[in-house]
């Protein structure tokens, strides 16, 4: 059956089309969702370029974000300084906001640029150990679980695996010939 809408000429006839039409952008602008904020990530530009840069060349790398970006955490890494002499480090804090566990990456700028992507990569590592462990919420827990796993007779927290997903990262850095460009 047709309606029959009494009009003034094609303008009420342009504005119906144009509802319709209106009506369905939200649909398909939603049905194109807007990529994932990265879940590693650095307000500093060098950082940034390292991190966006990282799991091209180095598989062992690409798979840690990859692990992470799987989890609810988020991980930023930024520039500053560490204790115990060390060039990198996850603090040992962690914020929870709304579903998300925040740790946070502090690494020493001043080494080349291999050196620093796997430092990064070592830290990304605990950073993955204490994010399997959806139970730890608080410093404290994060303090008693990486005291509980690691090898601490130099007074600082290192497991093993992570110790070796860092020289992994070095390796593959320095054997992939794009990764040794911009030292």
């Amino acid at each position: 059956m047709t309606r029959w809408f009494p009009t003034r000429g094609p303008v009420p006839a342009c504005r119906a089309a144009l509802v319709v039409v209106g009506s369905l952008l939200p649909c398909a602008a939603g049905a194109q969702s807007a990529p994932a904020l990265p879940r590693v990530r650095s307000e500093n530009p060098m950082i940034a370029q390292l991190l966006a840069a990282a799991p091209a060349a180095s598989m062992t790398f690409r798979g840690l974000v990859e692990t992470i970006n799987d989890t609810n955490g988020i991980v930023y890494v930024e520039s500053g300084q560490c204790g115990h002499g060390v060039q990198a480090c996850l603090t040992h804090n962690i914020h929870v906001a709304g579903p998300n566990r925040i740790l946070r990456i502090v690494v020493n700028l001043r080494r080349d640029r291999t050196e620093l992507i796997a430092a990064i990569g070592h830290e990304l590592y605990h950073a993955v150990e204490v994010l399997h462990e959806p139970g730890i919420t608080t410093t404290l827990g994060m303090f008693m679980h990486l005291y509980g796993v690691s090898m601490s007779s130099t007074g600082r927290f290192e497991t093993r695996a992570a110790f070796e997903a860092g020289i992994q990262i070095e390796r593959e850095l320095r054997t992939t010939p794009a990764a040794g460009a911009g030292r």
